[in-house]
Protein backbone atom coordinates (compact mmCIF):
# COMPACT_ATOMS: atom_id res chain seq x y z
CA UNK A 1 0.00 0.00 0.00
CA UNK A 2 2.83 2.31 1.31
CA UNK A 3 4.25 2.23 -2.62
CA UNK A 4 0.89 1.75 -4.43
CA UNK A 5 0.73 -1.15 -6.44
CA UNK A 6 -1.87 -1.64 -8.93
CA UNK A 7 -5.47 -2.08 -7.96
CA UNK A 8 -5.71 -5.92 -8.87
CA UNK A 9 -2.56 -6.95 -7.02
CA UNK A 10 -4.04 -5.31 -3.73
CA UNK A 11 -7.16 -7.27 -4.48
CA UNK A 12 -5.63 -10.31 -4.81
CA UNK A 13 -3.37 -9.86 -1.51
CA UNK A 14 -6.76 -9.31 0.56
CA UNK A 15 -7.92 -12.68 -0.88
CA UNK A 16 -5.18 -14.21 -0.28
CA UNK A 17 -4.82 -12.72 3.68
CA UNK A 18 -8.51 -13.97 3.65
CA UNK A 19 -7.89 -17.52 2.96
CA UNK A 20 -5.04 -17.73 5.21
CA UNK A 21 -6.79 -16.39 8.06
CA UNK A 22 -10.03 -18.39 7.67
CA UNK A 23 -10.01 -21.22 10.38
CA UNK A 24 -9.22 -24.66 9.23
CA UNK A 25 -12.40 -27.25 9.41
CA UNK A 26 -12.49 -28.04 12.96
CA UNK A 27 -9.82 -25.34 13.87
CA UNK A 28 -12.00 -22.75 16.27
CA UNK A 29 -11.74 -19.04 15.46
CA UNK A 30 -9.96 -16.63 17.79
CA UNK A 31 -12.37 -16.79 20.70
CA UNK A 32 -15.46 -15.23 18.43
CA UNK A 33 -18.46 -17.68 17.61
CA UNK A 34 -16.89 -20.25 18.92
CA UNK A 35 -20.03 -21.70 20.20
CA UNK A 36 -22.57 -23.14 18.13
CA UNK A 37 -26.02 -21.20 18.44
CA UNK A 38 -29.21 -23.00 19.80
CA UNK A 39 -31.90 -23.62 17.58
CA UNK A 40 -34.59 -20.72 18.65
CA UNK A 41 -32.01 -18.65 20.49
CA UNK A 42 -32.60 -15.38 18.51
CA UNK A 43 -36.04 -15.53 18.99
CA UNK A 44 -35.88 -16.25 23.06
CA UNK A 45 -36.27 -13.48 25.80
CA UNK A 46 -33.73 -11.61 27.46
CA UNK A 47 -34.05 -13.02 30.34
CA UNK A 48 -33.31 -16.85 29.34
CA UNK A 49 -30.08 -16.15 28.15
CA UNK A 50 -26.88 -15.13 30.46
CA UNK A 51 -26.27 -11.85 28.41
CA UNK A 52 -22.39 -10.40 29.09
CA UNK A 53 -22.80 -6.95 30.68
CA UNK A 54 -23.24 -3.94 28.51
CA UNK A 55 -21.56 -0.74 30.00
CA UNK A 56 -17.70 -1.77 28.34
CA UNK A 57 -18.58 -3.46 25.59
CA UNK A 58 -14.86 -3.33 24.27
CA UNK A 59 -14.00 -7.10 25.08
CA UNK A 60 -14.31 -10.26 22.97
CA UNK A 61 -17.29 -11.79 24.89
CA UNK A 62 -19.50 -9.19 23.69
CA UNK A 63 -17.83 -9.40 20.60
CA UNK A 64 -19.10 -12.65 20.09
CA UNK A 65 -22.45 -11.90 21.83
CA UNK A 66 -22.92 -9.17 19.06
CA UNK A 67 -21.83 -11.30 16.13
CA UNK A 68 -24.08 -13.90 16.96
CA UNK A 69 -26.98 -12.23 14.64
CA UNK A 70 -24.59 -13.65 11.65
CA UNK A 71 -26.08 -16.54 10.02
CA UNK A 72 -24.41 -20.17 10.30
CA UNK A 73 -23.21 -19.93 6.52
CA UNK A 74 -21.93 -16.05 7.12
CA UNK A 75 -20.05 -17.39 9.96
CA UNK A 76 -17.93 -19.68 8.55
CA UNK A 77 -16.08 -16.31 6.79
CA UNK A 78 -14.89 -15.05 9.81
CA UNK A 79 -10.88 -14.90 10.34
CA UNK A 80 -8.87 -16.77 13.39
CA UNK A 81 -7.93 -13.27 14.63
CA UNK A 82 -7.97 -9.35 13.93
CA UNK A 83 -4.09 -9.48 13.36
CA UNK A 84 -4.27 -7.74 9.80
CA UNK A 85 -6.95 -4.90 11.12
CA UNK A 86 -4.37 -4.01 13.79
CA UNK A 87 -1.70 -4.13 10.91
CA UNK A 88 -3.48 -1.96 8.59
CA UNK A 89 -4.00 0.17 11.79
CA UNK A 90 -0.29 1.07 12.92
CA UNK A 91 0.28 1.31 8.29
CA UNK A 92 -1.83 3.61 8.39
CA UNK A 93 -1.19 6.02 11.52
CA UNK A 94 2.74 5.70 9.86
CA UNK A 95 1.53 6.93 6.49
CA UNK A 96 -1.72 8.78 7.34
CA UNK A 97 -1.90 10.01 3.66
CA UNK A 98 -2.85 6.63 2.51
CA UNK A 99 -5.94 7.58 4.67
CA UNK A 100 -8.15 8.05 1.23
CA UNK A 101 -8.04 5.26 -0.03
CA UNK A 102 -8.57 3.50 2.78
CA UNK A 103 -12.46 3.37 2.08
CA UNK A 104 -11.73 0.92 -0.55
CA UNK A 105 -10.16 -1.60 1.12
CA UNK A 106 -12.86 -1.20 4.35
CA UNK A 107 -14.91 -2.34 1.31
CA UNK A 108 -12.74 -4.89 -0.44
CA UNK A 109 -12.27 -6.24 2.82
CA UNK A 110 -16.02 -6.17 3.34
CA UNK A 111 -16.57 -8.50 0.06
CA UNK A 112 -14.12 -11.25 1.45
CA UNK A 113 -15.45 -11.15 4.86
CA UNK A 114 -18.98 -9.93 7.34
CA UNK A 115 -19.14 -6.62 7.50
CA UNK A 116 -20.25 -6.81 10.72
CA UNK A 117 -16.72 -8.48 11.48
CA UNK A 118 -14.88 -5.96 9.83
CA UNK A 119 -16.35 -3.16 11.31
CA UNK A 120 -16.48 -4.82 15.09
CA UNK A 121 -12.45 -5.97 14.29
CA UNK A 122 -11.88 -2.61 13.24
CA UNK A 123 -13.59 -1.13 16.18
CA UNK A 124 -11.77 -2.94 19.08
CA UNK A 125 -8.53 -2.73 17.61
CA UNK A 126 -8.93 0.95 17.06
CA UNK A 127 -9.52 1.58 20.67
CA UNK A 128 -6.33 -0.61 21.42
CA UNK A 129 -4.58 1.70 19.66
CA UNK A 130 -6.19 4.78 21.32
CA UNK A 131 -5.61 2.95 25.02
CA UNK A 132 -2.05 2.08 24.26
CA UNK A 133 -1.28 5.82 23.43
CA UNK A 134 -3.17 7.07 26.64
CA UNK A 135 -0.43 4.44 28.71
CA UNK A 136 2.40 5.88 26.74
CA UNK A 137 1.61 9.38 27.27
CA UNK A 138 1.04 9.06 31.03
CA UNK A 139 3.94 7.25 31.36
CA UNK A 140 6.26 10.18 29.83
CA UNK A 141 4.37 12.87 31.31
CA UNK A 142 4.66 10.94 34.72
CA UNK A 143 8.23 10.41 34.83
CA UNK A 144 10.34 12.97 36.14
CA UNK A 145 13.34 12.80 34.00
CA UNK A 146 10.91 13.87 31.13
CA UNK A 147 12.45 17.71 29.41
CA UNK A 148 9.88 20.12 28.93
CA UNK A 149 10.95 19.52 24.83
CA UNK A 150 9.66 15.79 24.72
CA UNK A 151 6.60 16.25 26.46
CA UNK A 152 5.74 18.78 23.72
CA UNK A 153 6.64 16.37 21.38
CA UNK A 154 4.29 13.90 23.19
CA UNK A 155 1.59 16.13 23.42
CA UNK A 156 2.09 17.15 19.55
CA UNK A 157 2.06 13.47 18.80
CA UNK A 158 -0.97 12.33 20.60
CA UNK A 159 -2.81 15.02 18.97
CA UNK A 160 -1.93 13.72 16.06
CA UNK A 161 -2.80 10.02 16.71
CA UNK A 162 -6.38 11.38 17.48
CA UNK A 163 -6.93 13.14 14.50
CA UNK A 164 -6.08 10.00 12.73
CA UNK A 165 -8.61 8.09 14.77
CA UNK A 166 -11.10 10.44 14.00
CA UNK A 167 -10.37 10.08 10.03
CA UNK A 168 -10.73 6.58 10.63
CA UNK A 169 -13.76 6.89 12.26
CA UNK A 170 -14.99 8.99 9.04
CA UNK A 171 -13.77 6.72 6.55
CA UNK A 172 -15.62 3.98 8.14
CA UNK A 173 -19.04 6.17 8.18
CA UNK A 174 -18.69 6.91 4.38
CA UNK A 175 -18.41 2.57 3.96
CA UNK A 176 -21.17 2.19 6.14
CA UNK A 177 -23.55 4.56 4.82
CA UNK A 178 -22.84 4.73 0.57
CA UNK A 179 -20.86 0.88 -0.45
CA UNK A 180 -23.24 -1.75 -1.38
CA UNK A 181 -21.08 -4.43 0.56
CA UNK A 182 -22.34 -2.62 4.00
CA UNK A 183 -26.23 -3.40 3.13
CA UNK A 184 -27.20 -6.07 5.35
CA UNK A 185 -25.33 -4.13 8.30
CA UNK A 186 -27.08 -1.07 7.80
CA UNK A 187 -30.36 -3.16 7.47
CA UNK A 188 -29.58 -4.88 10.83
CA UNK A 189 -28.77 -1.56 12.55
CA UNK A 190 -31.74 0.51 11.06
CA UNK A 191 -33.51 1.57 14.44
CA UNK A 192 -31.86 -1.24 16.32
CA UNK A 193 -32.23 1.11 19.20
CA UNK A 194 -35.26 3.32 18.45
CA UNK A 195 -37.36 0.37 17.95
CA UNK A 196 -35.80 -2.08 20.26
CA UNK A 197 -37.69 -5.04 21.16
CA UNK A 198 -37.01 -8.04 23.75
CA UNK A 199 -35.64 -10.66 21.99
CA UNK A 200 -32.01 -12.32 21.92
CA UNK A 201 -31.63 -10.72 18.02
CA UNK A 202 -32.75 -7.29 18.68
CA UNK A 203 -30.44 -7.50 22.09
CA UNK A 204 -27.59 -8.39 19.30
CA UNK A 205 -28.52 -5.40 17.34
CA UNK A 206 -28.54 -3.11 20.48
CA UNK A 207 -24.96 -4.96 21.61
CA UNK A 208 -23.29 -4.15 17.37
CA UNK A 209 -24.74 -0.82 17.57
CA UNK A 210 -22.81 -0.04 21.11
CA UNK A 211 -19.76 -1.30 20.13
CA UNK A 212 -19.68 0.27 17.01
CA UNK A 213 -20.71 3.83 18.85
CA UNK A 214 -17.09 3.69 20.72
CA UNK A 215 -15.58 4.12 17.49
CA UNK A 216 -17.67 6.86 15.60
CA UNK A 217 -17.32 8.64 19.04
CA UNK A 218 -13.89 10.03 17.59
CA UNK A 219 -15.80 11.88 14.75
CA UNK A 220 -18.39 14.26 15.66
CA UNK A 221 -20.41 13.96 12.50
CA UNK A 222 -20.46 10.59 12.18
CA UNK A 223 -21.48 9.57 15.61
CA UNK A 224 -24.66 11.79 14.71
CA UNK A 225 -25.38 10.21 11.66
CA UNK A 226 -24.85 7.30 12.90
CA UNK A 227 -27.26 7.49 16.05
CA UNK A 228 -30.11 8.97 13.38
CA UNK A 229 -29.87 5.48 11.76
CA UNK A 230 -30.18 3.63 14.97
CA UNK A 231 -33.03 5.99 16.52
CA UNK A 232 -31.07 6.92 19.19
CA UNK A 233 -32.51 10.39 18.73
CA UNK A 234 -32.19 10.74 22.58
CA UNK A 235 -28.70 9.96 22.73
CA UNK A 236 -28.13 12.58 19.95
CA UNK A 237 -29.79 15.35 21.35
CA UNK A 238 -28.57 15.04 24.75
CA UNK A 239 -24.87 14.57 22.84
CA UNK A 240 -26.02 18.07 20.86
CA UNK A 241 -26.58 20.28 24.48
CA UNK A 242 -22.76 19.34 25.77
CA UNK A 243 -21.08 19.77 22.66
CA UNK A 244 -17.31 21.27 23.35
CA UNK A 245 -16.67 24.96 21.25
CA UNK A 246 -13.45 23.29 20.32
CA UNK A 247 -15.08 20.45 18.64
CA UNK A 248 -17.13 23.62 16.31
CA UNK A 249 -14.29 24.42 13.77
CA UNK A 250 -14.51 24.72 9.90
CA UNK A 251 -13.56 20.91 9.36
CA UNK A 252 -16.58 20.20 11.50
CA UNK A 253 -19.35 22.73 9.14
CA UNK A 254 -18.14 20.46 6.79
CA UNK A 255 -18.55 17.37 7.75
CA UNK A 256 -22.10 18.89 8.75
CA UNK A 257 -23.07 19.91 5.49
CA UNK A 258 -22.46 16.22 4.29
CA UNK A 259 -24.34 14.99 6.71
CA UNK A 260 -27.73 17.48 5.78
CA UNK A 261 -26.98 16.36 2.20
CA UNK A 262 -26.99 12.59 3.40
CA UNK A 263 -30.28 13.00 5.65
CA UNK A 264 -32.08 14.76 2.32
CA UNK A 265 -31.12 11.01 0.35
CA UNK A 266 -33.91 8.42 0.33
CA UNK A 267 -31.28 6.50 2.60
CA UNK A 268 -32.54 8.46 5.21
CA UNK A 269 -36.46 9.21 3.99
CA UNK A 270 -37.98 7.17 6.92
CA UNK A 271 -36.99 9.97 9.13
CA UNK A 272 -38.87 12.44 7.51
CA UNK A 273 -41.82 10.69 8.11
CA UNK A 274 -40.65 9.58 11.76
CA UNK A 275 -41.00 13.53 12.22
CA UNK A 276 -44.38 13.20 11.48
CA UNK A 277 -45.45 10.82 14.43
CA UNK A 278 -46.39 12.19 17.76
CA UNK A 279 -46.02 9.85 20.82
CA UNK A 280 -47.22 9.78 23.99
CA UNK A 281 -43.94 9.88 25.65
CA UNK A 282 -41.55 12.72 23.96
CA UNK A 283 -38.61 11.28 26.11
CA UNK A 284 -38.12 7.87 24.12
CA UNK A 285 -35.15 7.35 22.29
CA UNK A 286 -37.50 6.82 18.78
CA UNK A 287 -39.77 9.69 19.19
CA UNK A 288 -40.52 12.09 16.32
CA UNK A 289 -40.01 14.87 18.55
CA UNK A 290 -36.79 14.21 19.88
CA UNK A 291 -35.56 13.63 15.95
CA UNK A 292 -36.89 17.41 15.76
CA UNK A 293 -35.39 18.84 18.46
CA UNK A 294 -31.85 16.78 17.37
CA UNK A 295 -31.98 18.40 13.71
CA UNK A 296 -32.80 21.74 15.17
CA UNK A 297 -29.81 21.93 17.44
CA UNK A 298 -27.93 20.79 14.37
CA UNK A 299 -29.57 24.01 12.75
CA UNK A 300 -28.81 26.43 15.25
CA UNK A 301 -25.03 25.30 15.23
CA UNK A 302 -24.82 26.10 11.97
CA UNK A 303 -23.81 29.43 10.30
CA UNK A 304 -27.09 31.17 7.82
CA UNK A 305 -25.32 28.92 4.64
CA UNK A 306 -27.11 26.61 2.10
CA UNK A 307 -27.16 23.75 4.18
CA UNK A 308 -28.89 26.19 7.04
CA UNK A 309 -31.75 27.37 4.95
CA UNK A 310 -31.92 23.47 3.46
CA UNK A 311 -32.78 22.44 6.81
CA UNK A 312 -34.87 25.29 7.92
CA UNK A 313 -36.97 24.74 5.09
CA UNK A 314 -37.58 21.29 6.19
CA UNK A 315 -38.02 21.78 9.93
CA UNK A 316 -40.41 25.01 9.66
CA UNK A 317 -43.27 22.70 7.31
CA UNK A 318 -42.77 20.38 9.93
CA UNK A 319 -43.29 22.55 12.99
CA UNK A 320 -46.66 23.88 11.20
CA UNK A 321 -47.87 19.90 11.23
CA UNK A 322 -46.47 19.14 14.34
CA UNK A 323 -47.35 22.10 16.05
CA UNK A 324 -43.69 21.96 18.04
CA UNK A 325 -44.38 24.63 20.89
CA UNK A 326 -46.83 22.07 22.19
CA UNK A 327 -45.09 19.17 21.29
CA UNK A 328 -41.96 19.93 22.08
CA UNK A 329 -43.05 20.60 26.56
CA UNK A 330 -41.17 19.01 28.72
CA UNK A 331 -38.28 17.48 26.63
CA UNK A 332 -35.47 18.51 29.22
CA UNK A 333 -36.42 15.86 31.47
CA UNK A 334 -33.23 14.63 32.63
CA UNK A 335 -32.02 10.66 31.65
CA UNK A 336 -32.12 7.85 33.81
CA UNK A 337 -28.78 7.28 35.43
CA UNK A 338 -27.30 3.81 34.37
CA UNK A 339 -30.11 3.80 31.60
CA UNK A 340 -28.96 2.81 27.84
CA UNK A 341 -28.96 6.19 26.73
CA UNK A 342 -27.01 7.24 29.70
CA UNK A 343 -24.70 4.71 28.86
CA UNK A 344 -24.46 5.92 24.92
CA UNK A 345 -24.08 9.87 25.77
CA UNK A 346 -21.47 9.32 28.56
CA UNK A 347 -19.26 7.18 25.76
CA UNK A 348 -19.36 10.17 23.63
CA UNK A 349 -18.85 13.03 25.72
CA UNK A 350 -15.88 11.62 26.91
CA UNK A 351 -14.32 10.69 24.18
CA UNK A 352 -15.21 14.36 22.97
CA UNK A 353 -13.60 15.60 26.15
CA UNK A 354 -10.50 13.12 25.06
CA UNK A 355 -9.81 14.74 21.95
CA UNK A 356 -10.47 18.72 23.22
CA UNK A 357 -8.10 17.71 25.93
CA UNK A 358 -5.64 17.02 23.27
CA UNK A 359 -6.57 19.82 21.40
CA UNK A 360 -5.93 21.85 24.55
CA UNK A 361 -2.62 20.13 25.86
CA UNK A 362 -1.38 20.97 21.87
CA UNK A 363 -2.23 24.56 22.02
CA UNK A 364 -0.48 25.29 25.43
CA UNK A 365 2.93 23.02 24.16
CA UNK A 366 3.02 25.24 21.00
CA UNK A 367 2.82 28.32 23.05
CA UNK A 368 6.04 29.63 25.09
CA UNK A 369 4.97 28.40 28.43
CA UNK A 370 6.15 25.79 29.58
CA UNK A 371 3.93 22.59 28.89
CA UNK A 372 2.23 21.29 31.91
CA UNK A 373 1.73 17.77 32.81
CA UNK A 374 -1.18 17.33 34.44
CA UNK A 375 -4.26 19.35 32.23
CA UNK A 376 -7.37 19.15 34.07
CA UNK A 377 -10.20 21.78 34.96
CA UNK A 378 -8.45 23.67 36.84
CA UNK A 379 -6.12 24.26 33.71
CA UNK A 380 -8.68 27.07 32.53
CA UNK A 381 -8.32 28.66 35.71
CA UNK A 382 -4.85 28.82 35.92
CA UNK A 383 -5.07 30.58 32.34
CA UNK A 384 -7.42 32.82 33.51
CA UNK A 385 -4.98 33.61 36.17
CA UNK A 386 -2.07 34.11 34.21
CA UNK A 387 -4.21 36.87 31.95
CA UNK A 388 -5.00 38.53 34.76
CA UNK A 389 -1.74 39.11 36.30
CA UNK A 390 -0.61 40.09 32.22
CA UNK A 391 -3.15 42.57 32.49
CA UNK A 392 -1.97 44.06 35.88
CA UNK A 393 -5.02 43.49 38.21
CA UNK A 394 -4.49 42.21 42.04
CA UNK A 395 -6.94 39.24 41.71
CA UNK A 396 -10.45 38.14 40.29
CA UNK A 397 -12.43 41.10 42.27
CA UNK A 398 -10.10 43.61 41.42
CA UNK A 399 -10.74 42.42 37.74
CA UNK A 400 -14.98 42.21 37.81
CA UNK A 401 -15.27 45.48 39.35
CA UNK A 402 -13.05 46.64 36.34
CA UNK A 403 -15.62 45.28 34.40
CA UNK A 404 -18.58 46.57 35.66
CA UNK A 405 -17.20 50.21 36.18
CA UNK A 406 -16.49 49.79 32.64
CA UNK A 407 -19.67 48.44 31.62
CA UNK A 408 -21.49 51.23 33.52
CA UNK A 409 -19.71 53.69 31.64
CA UNK A 410 -20.67 52.53 28.34
CA UNK A 411 -24.27 52.22 29.34
CA UNK A 412 -23.91 56.24 30.68
CA UNK A 413 -24.51 55.43 33.98
CA UNK A 414 -21.69 56.94 35.40
CA UNK A 415 -22.79 60.22 37.86
CA UNK A 416 -22.16 63.28 36.06
CA UNK A 417 -19.57 65.99 37.05
CA UNK A 418 -20.16 69.36 38.56
CA UNK A 419 -20.11 72.01 35.92
CA UNK A 420 -19.22 75.69 37.03
CA UNK A 421 -22.28 78.21 37.29
CA UNK A 422 -22.36 81.44 35.56
CA UNK A 423 -19.34 80.95 32.85
CA UNK A 424 -21.36 80.62 29.51
CA UNK A 425 -24.28 83.38 30.74
CA UNK A 426 -22.20 86.46 29.29
CA UNK A 427 -20.61 84.69 26.21
CA UNK A 428 -23.09 86.30 24.30
CA UNK A 429 -22.39 90.12 25.45
CA UNK A 430 -19.14 89.70 24.81
CA UNK A 431 -17.99 92.42 22.29
CA UNK A 432 -16.07 90.86 19.72
CA UNK A 433 -12.67 91.99 19.09
CA UNK A 434 -11.74 93.78 15.38
CA UNK A 435 -9.64 91.74 12.99
CA UNK A 436 -7.03 93.12 10.98
CA UNK A 437 -7.40 92.75 7.37
CA UNK A 438 -4.22 92.97 5.28
CA UNK A 439 -3.43 94.29 2.14
CA UNK A 440 -1.36 91.87 -0.54
CA UNK A 441 2.14 94.41 -0.14
CA UNK A 442 1.31 94.25 3.96
CA UNK A 443 1.65 90.46 3.68
CA UNK A 444 4.30 90.36 1.69
CA UNK A 445 6.07 92.37 3.63
CA UNK A 446 5.32 90.60 6.81
CA UNK A 447 6.31 87.31 4.94
CA UNK A 448 9.71 89.21 4.82
CA UNK A 449 10.01 90.31 7.66
CA UNK A 450 9.31 86.53 9.36
CA UNK A 451 12.08 84.56 10.86
CA UNK A 452 11.72 81.79 8.48
CA UNK A 453 12.11 83.67 5.35
CA UNK A 454 14.93 85.20 6.60
CA UNK A 455 16.70 81.78 7.19
CA UNK A 456 16.12 80.82 3.62
CA UNK A 457 17.31 84.19 2.49
CA UNK A 458 20.62 83.68 4.38
CA UNK A 459 20.49 79.79 3.31
CA UNK A 460 20.43 80.92 -0.80
CA UNK A 461 23.05 83.61 -0.29
CA UNK A 462 25.53 81.19 1.07
CA UNK A 463 24.75 78.84 -2.11
CA UNK A 464 24.92 80.95 -4.45
CA UNK A 465 28.14 82.88 -3.02
CA UNK A 466 29.66 79.20 -3.59
CA UNK A 467 29.04 78.59 -7.26
CA UNK A 468 30.91 79.49 -9.85
CA UNK A 469 30.12 80.99 -13.00
CA UNK A 470 26.32 81.21 -11.58
CA UNK A 471 25.24 85.35 -12.47
CA UNK A 472 25.98 88.01 -10.33
CA UNK A 473 25.91 87.55 -6.54
CA UNK A 474 24.69 91.04 -6.58
CA UNK A 475 21.53 90.10 -8.18
CA UNK A 476 20.77 86.15 -7.72
CA UNK A 477 17.66 84.34 -9.13
CA UNK A 478 15.77 84.51 -5.94
CA UNK A 479 15.53 88.22 -5.87
CA UNK A 480 13.79 88.43 -9.15
CA UNK A 481 11.53 85.46 -7.54
CA UNK A 482 10.48 87.66 -4.00
CA UNK A 483 10.08 90.69 -6.27
CA UNK A 484 7.72 89.05 -8.46
CA UNK A 485 5.66 88.26 -5.72
CA UNK A 486 5.43 92.01 -4.31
Amino acid sequence: LVDQPPGIIIVKSFEVLAKISNPAEGEESYALLSSKPLEGEDEAPTHELNIPYKQNPMNDQNANFALGILEPSRRKMLSRDRGVFASLIDLHSTHQKLLIDISKVIELMCTLQPAEFVFVSFAYELDNFIVSRMKHREKILESPETDSQTIKQELASFARDLAFISNFAQQLGIVFFAAPETEQLREALKDSIGFKGETVRDERRARLFHILLYTFSHNIVAALAFCLWGGAFLTASNFLQKIDPLDVSLMFYLEIDQLIDLIERPLFRHLHLRMLECEDDPNQERSGAMLFRTLKSIMMILPQSTSYMILKERLTSMARYRQSAVALTGLSKLIDCGSETDVFVKRIVNVRKLHCDAKWRNIRAESLEEPSRLVDEDQRLTAAQQRREWLGYADESEELAMKEKMKQNMLGNTPKKAELVGVYENLNDMAASPQTVLDENEECKQCLDSPTTKGLIQQFEQVGAGDEGKEDQSNPQWREYWASRQ
